[in-house]
């Protein structure tokens, strides 16, 4: 996940609906920024749900 894009959140709000098809479709993560500091990330639901088995 160190190379994901990375946006800020009014770029990412702007962009959601390509940076939810790439993190579906393409497996790409995007880091959302908030003054240039991470603060979340969208990864697709396959992912999430694999991390959620690895933890319970």
């Amino acid at each position: 996940m160190v190379n994901a894009p990375q946006m800020g959140i009014r770029e990412f709000r702007d962009d959601l609906t390509k940076r939810v098809e790439a993190a579906h479709f393409r497996e790409e993560p995007t880091v959302v920024t908030k003054n240039g500091e991470p603060r979340a990330v969208l990864v697709s639901y396959e992912w999430f749900q694999a991390q959620q088995r690895r933890t319970t």
